[in-house]
């Protein structure tokens, strides 16, 4: 987010070098995202639970860069537009900042909801039935009511360079405090689950094989994505308080330096995330050359041999067996569903061994 004060007397070279570092993270970040979203679609990995939590992540990944690459839509110089073009304006202006505060709040919220997740997994054997609906719930009505409240105060308007919220005491009590106390909590459960799997789990590959696999299945997967978060959510942090508490100066080269960090950082979660994605080694595996010509011409075939026994049978009325789909092709993954309960590694392995997989 490019706050209140981002061209405000800066020098033409700090705001072009925000400006242009600000569109280059947004675009990378829309391909990002789109690729991972097209990625898990066509590898059907939205089955797990644990994927859907990283779809879910991606979609404020995408609606952030989005608000990134628009223009400033209200006209600071109404002198020189009409009564209806102020009007429209103003409103697409009140739309682009409820859209972006929607996004980053429901953003940090999905982190705080992994955070949660590890920490379950790791300290007891949870129950995941009403788990997600309990977490999207609570996630998205929680953004929705937080980006409600600058919108029935009439609050969302042109502040420079950006549309969102103008009073800073709204800014506080709608995303600053919010935000930062959710941040110290990710801090706090991050650093507990740490501390778990370095005791239950280093070493865990040498001294016991199924608990290992369960912690490369349940809690690899996503054991990144917190702390990454909380670490590029220290510059972007740092550059709000610099600039709200200690203000601007012309030719602060601070100022400048934090804004550009700012402007290439925030825009640029989608992009990370679906390189934390791309890291996985299920992941990288079905990007192998050979693999991914195969899926390919599986899912081809599949979709041929579909199209053409439901021309046979609407032609001849024949119809020899059941219908080819994409899902005959599709690699399964032995993750959790809706209904699936984990059986905590501390229990008995001898009676629960045929429910890991080593991989």
């Amino acid at each position: 987010m490019l706050c209140r004060n981002v061209v405000k007397q800066n020098s033409p070279l700090c705001d072009n070098a925000a400006s242009i570092s600000k569109q280059i993270a947004s675009y990378l970040s829309l391909i990002g995202c789109s690729f991972t979203f097209f990625f898990m679609m066509f590898h059907k990995k939205y089955k797990s639970f644990t994927n859907r939590l990283i779809l879910a992540l991606l979609l404020p990944s995408f609606i952030v860069p989005c608000t990134c690459l628009n223009r400033n839509f209200y006209n600071q110089d109404d002198n020189k537009t009409s009564d209806d073009q102020h009007l429209l304006n103003k409103t697409l202006c009140i739309a682009s900042a409820f859209i972006f505060n929607f996004g980053i709040v429901s953003q940090r919220l999905i982190i705080l909801c992994v955070s949660i997740y590890l920490l379950l997994l790791v300290t007891s054997a949870p129950r995941f039935r009403y788990l997600e609906l309990s977490f999207h719930v609570f996630i998205w009505s929680t953004a929705l009511m937080d980006s409600l409240i600058p919108l029935y105060s009439n609050k969302y308007e042109n502040a420079t360079d950006w549309c969102w919220i103008k009073e800073f005491k709204f800014q506080m009590g709608c995303y600053y405090g919010p935000m930062l106390t959710f941040l110290v909590v990710e801090i706090c459960i991050y650093a507990i689950i740490i501390k778990k799997i370095r005791e239950e789990f280093v070493g865990a590959d040498r001294i016991d094989p199924d608990r290992y696999a369960w912690y490369k299945k349940y809690i690899k997967p996503i054991y990144y994505y917190p702390l990454v978060n909380i670490v590029l959510a220290i510059p972007t942090t740092g550059f709000r308080m610099y600039d709200n508490f200690r203000g601007h100066h012309p030719g602060d080269k601070i100022y400048c330096t934090l804004l550009t960090l700012h402007a290439t950082i925030f825009p640029l979660w989608g992009l990370v995330y679906s390189l934390m994605f791309l890291l996985d080694v299920d992941t990288r595996r079905l990007l192998l050359p050979s693999i991914l010509c195969r899926d390919i011409y599986n899912a081809s075939i599949g979709i041929v041999s579909s199209s053409r026994l439901n021309s046979r049978t609407h032609v001849f009325g024949d119809n020899n067996g059941p219908t080819p789909s994409l899902d005959d092709y599709a690699i399964e993954e032995p993750l959790l569903d809706d209904n699936t309960n984990i059986q905590h590694p501390t229990a008995d392995m001898s009676t629960n061994a045929n429910t890991y997989v080593n991989e």
